[in-house]
């Protein structure tokens, strides 16, 4: 009677091979270590079959299989290694190279197990009888007690779960247990040697192929992954394995393989496979629509046929954001059926269900009735059955409580049938979307209000945000620039404390309504500013610009107005005054009266032009079309001529005198325009000497050229005035409370001459050399001429 050896150094898993095998009635001989079984293997050899775990201290499992079968009296005992190592080729590539003739990987099935061992028990029982037979019986009664033996076995191998097979030396199919006629649908008479082919998925049967004929040419143990088609159509998952069995001289005899259904395993293992990739280019881009797509792409072939991504817009119509299958022609004509039957939002099952429920679905069989119910008309139903669908999966990807769209799952030809393990993964999946989704969309809106608080920290405009309570939340770079006030001194307080003039100003801007310009006093500087306001649920906006200097120029120029129009008309009377006058017919005059009239026109109208002249010429220093003739100009020369001129109109009360070097360089200058400067310069000084007094013109060589210095005893220039009095139509007595008049743009027009000239001008008061604090001392300084010069083009300036 064969006895069985079981080796493991874990007393409790020698316990349990025990309970196992004791149905069996054959004695059980336990060793805890492998050179215990080793001393055990040197006293016996009767052991039918020897289970050796693999991962044992000292003498592991592969050493002591190798030790064992270099001895010629037990090297053909059976070893059926126990492990709960990987399954990695390496490690059964090692096993069978030691002579093993089968792995039962833990934790392992109690039936499986003890009818494995029941296999080469039997054998072992026949071999042993075959062998007492074979001294006594003949060649006929060999053969009988043989078929006797292979129907035993054919028996047994019925029994099991696993598909199991034979096959002779050439690999060619002998023998098919129970289990494969019930699996494939086959009938028991209509397979033969290659019968295993044809159900074989033909995707898998080239590498099945390939591995089968390195087999069979180095003998070596056959195990490969491969889907096999069941009856009702499907594809199911199996781990094929074949061992070779060898007859006394040690040639290949015949194969026993098995087939073990995986399939539940297979495709949890390529769920996760498919999640992380999945999960990777969902993650790798904020684009979650480029990321849902090529999700889409992943998932074909890998878990379905088809896939599908419908998204809900925001004005409750669903798009397709894809579609794809492994076939190019059926996603063809999947995108075209897309196209000819959108998803409608109210149908009843599908995507346009689950978004609207929130409920996933599964179908692992679709019936025809389902076709017909979902299809919208008859041609929508012929074209569904076309596509030989054959099991449906659909699940919403929901965020924050909210649908957002579904997945879509689809077999067809496959024959693949989708599960509940392929609802979690597509759960899963959706999950990961939603995510990815909701984070897309925060980072975008949490981008837009950066760009939103970027473009308000660098716009023009003044923004101040006050929250319900009129608490300053945001006061922008540009309100700072304005006011003058830090937003570290604003935000946080109340606007009525931060603000000055808000009560009484700013408070009362109608809100949404037009800009108004109010008035404040901040830091001690009179604003004009245009506000406008917006509130919302919050608090209120307010924005706002400077108009100060626009207001400026505007009471400017409505002075120039004025002033213009005053200057105007005082020559205009005169010489309406002296033309009437001399009209009449019913006065007679005298030649004196009427020459001293003529005078009167002459010089109102002289008088006119120039007032018309210097708001032309005002006009063109602006526009930058002033066309200057730099020449070399004799600075004394043109003094003295300005000098004796002016010296021809001179007020009885005022005397002018020039003082000048014999020698002075001449100076680069249009000879025109600064005659007009000195015009201006001494026009003025007499103009603002209403009592009379010395006004005395200086030549000195300066610092970078000819310097002119036109001083009077008249009425001077506060020094908080000295540098305004440059600027257009500023006057130093507007109101003309002296009787000083003049349109403003006589130091303007100097000012700007001098600089196209490449010169300067200031202005000092008299006390700050002299001592004497009347009048003031005009300063002009032109560059000396040190080659020949050319006309200068005009300056382009802003309009």
């Amino acid at each position: 009677m064969p006895s069985l050896l079981l080796v493991d150094d874990r007393p409790q898993n020698l316990l349990a091979l025990q309970a196992i095998l004791e149905p069996l009635g054959h004695e059980l001989v336990s060793a805890t270590s492998g050179a215990e079984a080793l001393r055990v293997l040197l006293g016996r050899d009767d052991f039918a079959v020897i289970l050796l775990d693999v991962q044992m201290p000292q003498l592991d499992g592969f050493e002591t299989a190798a030790v064992i079968k270099q001895r010629e009296r037990t090297s053909t005992i059976p070893i059926i290694f126990l492990t709960a190592l990987s399954k990695e080729e390496r490690h059964v590539f090692r096993g069978y190279e030691v002579g093993a003739v089968d792995y039962v990987f833990k934790p392992f099935d109690p039936e499986i197990l003890r009818a494995k061992v029941a296999v080469f028990i039997e054998l072992w029982e026949k071999n042993q009888q075959i062998r007492l037979q074979a001294e006594q019986l003949a060649e006929r009664e060999l053969a009988e007690l043989r078929r006797a033996s292979d129907e035993r076995y054919r028996q047994l191998a019925d029994a099991m779960p696993q598909i199991v097979w034979t096959s002779d030396h050439a690999g060619n199919a002998t023998y098919y247990n129970r289990r494969w006629f019930e699996y494939t649908g086959m009938p028991e008479g209509g397979v033969d040697a290659t019968a295993w082919s044809r159900v074989t998925h033909p995707d898998d049967l080239p590498a099945v192929l390939a591995r089968r004929e390195l087999t069979l040419a180095d003998g070596s143990v056959f195990e490969v992954e491969y889907r096999f088609r069941g009856a009702d159509g499907s594809y199911r998952w199996h781990l094929g394995r074949a061992v070779p069995i060898r007859d006394g001289s040690g040639e290949i005899d015949f194969w026993i393989g098995t087939a073990t259904d995986i399939d539940d395993r297979k495709r949890i293992e390529e769920a996760q496979r498919f999640l992380l990739d999945a999960g990777a280019a969902l993650s790798v881009s904020l684009d979650w629509r480029a990321g849902l797509q090529e999700a889409a792409k992943l998932a074909v072939a890998r878990v379905a046929d088809w896939c599908a991504v419908h998204l809900l817009e925001e004005d409750g119509s669903i798009s397709t954001l894809a579609v794809e299958h492994a076939d190019p022609a059926k996603l063809v004509f999947a995108k075209e059926l897309q196209h000819r039957y959108p998803p409608d939002p109210e149908a009843e099952r599908g995507a346009a269900e689950v978004i609207r429920s929130g409920d996933p679905q599964l179908v692992p069989d679709i019936p025809a009735g389902m076709l017909a119910a979902v299809a919208r008309d008859e041609i929508h139903e012929q074209l569904l059955r076309q596509l030989g669908l054959r099991s449906f999966l659909c699940v919403p990807i929901t965020a924050r409580g909210r649908t957002l769209g579904a997945i879509t799952f689809v077999t067809d030809e496959s024959g693949r049938r989708l599960t509940r393990n392929d609802l979690r993964a597509a759960e899963e999946l959706a999950a990961r979307a939603a995510t990815v989704i909701e984070n897309a969309r925060l980072y975008e809106e949490v981008e837009r209000r950066a760009r939103a608080a970027r473009a308000l920290e660098t716009i023009a405009d003044g923004v101040v945000l006050l929250d319900a309570e009129e608490r300053v939340l945001l006061w922008n770079a540009a309100a700072e620039a304005m006011t003058g006030l830090r937003a570290a001194d604003v935000l946080g307080r109340p606007a009525r404390e931060a603000l000055p003039g808000y009560a009484e100003h700013v408070a009362t801007v109608d809100v949404d309504g037009r800009p108004q310009t109010v008035p404040l006093e901040i830091g001690g500087r009179e604003l004009w500013l245009s506000f406008s306001a917006v509130r919302f649920e919050e608090g209120t906006v307010y924005a706002f610009r400077d108009l100060t200097e626009e207001r400026a120029l505007e009471r400017m120029r409505a002075e120039f107005v004025a002033t213009v129009s005053h200057e105007l008309r005082t020559p205009l009377a005169a010489i309406y005054g002296a033309a009437v006058t001399l009209r009449r017919s019913d006065l007679v005059l005298a030649q004196e009266m009427r020459d001293r009239l003529l005078d009167v026109v002459a010089d109102e109208s002289d008088r006119l032009a120039q007032i018309v002249n210097d708001v032309l010429l005002a006009s063109h220093l602006d526009s930058g079309q002033l066309q200057l003739r730099i020449e070399t100009v004799d600075a004394a020369r043109l003094t003295e001529s300005v000098v004796d001129a002016a010296r021809t109109h001179l007020p009885e009360t005022i005397t002018l005198s020039l003082q000048a070097p014999k020698r002075l360089p001449p100076v680069a200058a249009d000879e025109q325009q600064l005659r007009q400067v000195l015009v201006n310069l001494v026009e003025n000084a007499v103009k603002y000497s209403p009592d009379g007094g010395p006004i005395e013109v200086t030549l000195t060589r300066g610092e970078r050229g000819v310097r002119w210095a036109v001083s009077d005893r008249g009425l001077g220039i506060p020094p908080a005035e000295r540098r305004r009095v440059f600027e257009k139509f500023y006057r130093l007595d507007p109101n003309m409370t002296r009787g000083v008049g003049g349109t403003g743009l006589g130091l303007y027009i100097c000012r700007e001459l001098v600089r196209h000239l490449d010169g300067r001008i200031w202005v000092e008061g008299n006390g700050d050399t002299n001592g004497d604090d009347r009048g003031s001392t005009f300063f002009v300084e032109i560059p000396v001429a040190e080659r020949r010069v050319r006309t200068k083009a005009p300056e382009k300036t802003a309009a």
